[in-house]
């Protein structure tokens, strides 16, 4: 997937020198305009910085529910997986060291996710994995027909399926992002409201820089944090893998 101009990571940077630039350019139109003109408010600049509030509220709620799911995955994840081991311990004990080298392989793989090229090959590899432990499951589930086994066979098969279905979801995830036009809708009203609050702390006799600078932080900031909630690979809140790690070392320490 390609990167958009809101994954950069000097897109902040950007932001809040452009944001600095509209707010200094408000400042000075306003003692420009002073000099020639009174300013006389047409009551609308209450509802403008009102529609920007609620913009910012929905992209807010967006990029933390998109947060929030990666966790479901992940959780959904480490139950699903632990439900199998438990399962594989049921069942004749070459069967169940298979198993625990499927987890492994498959638990390693997702830990070290950062650390592989590009998402097609973390795809390729999780998707080989668990390939080649389907093949292993009914291969076994041929040679071994008796109620008992097939039974316990299909919850195993069972636990497999959500465990394949939660990571699909989770690694996908990922690439999911705020829609490209609801953020630069946001951009260009935060630039917007920007020069407006510079415009309106200025026209009066005195200059106030206390307020363009409170605005100046809060807008970076939220920026900041809707970008990294948004981008996962290079904001700095990311998912952690703390249960799928606690599940990696409680079943190669069992």
């Amino acid at each position: 997937m390609g990167q958009s101009i809101f994954d950069s990571s000097w897109f902040i940077i950007l932001f809040a020198v452009v944001l600095v630039l509209l707010i200094g350019c408000g400042i000075l139109y306003a003692v420009r305009f002073k000099k020639k003109n009174k300013w006389e408010s047409s009551g609308i600049e209450n509802a403008v910085v009102g529609i920007f509030g609620l913009i910012i509220s929905f992209t807010f709620l967006q990029a933390g529910n998109a947060h929030r799911e990666r966790y479901v995955y992940i959780h959904r994840q480490a139950n699903n997986i632990d439900m199998l081991y438990q399962q594989s311990k049921e069942m004749p004990d070459s069967f169940y060291r298979q198993t625990k080298l499927f987890l492994l392989a498959f638990l390693s793989n997702q830990i070290t996710y950062k650390q592989q090229s590009n998402d097609q090959e973390f795809l390729s590899n999780a998707t080989e994995i668990i390939d080649s432990y389907w093949v292993h499951l009914r291969y076994y589930k041929k040679q071994n027909a008796n109620l008992n086994n097939v039974n316990q066979l299909n919850k195993i098969s069972e636990c497999l399926d959500q465990i394949k279905s939660s990571f699909v979801l989770n690694a996908y995830s990922y690439n999911e992002r705020t829609p490209s036009l609801v953020m630069f809708l946001l951009v260009i009203m935060s630039l917007l409201i920007g020069f407006l609050v510079g415009f309106m702390n200025a026209i009066k006799s005195e200059i106030h820089y206390l307020v363009p600078l409170i605005y100046f932080v809060m807008i970076t900031l939220t920026m900041m944090v809707i970008t990294d909630l948004n981008n996962p690979f290079t904001g700095s809140i990311k998912p952690t893998y703390h249960h799928l790690k606690v599940t990696y070392e409680y079943i190669k320490n069992n």
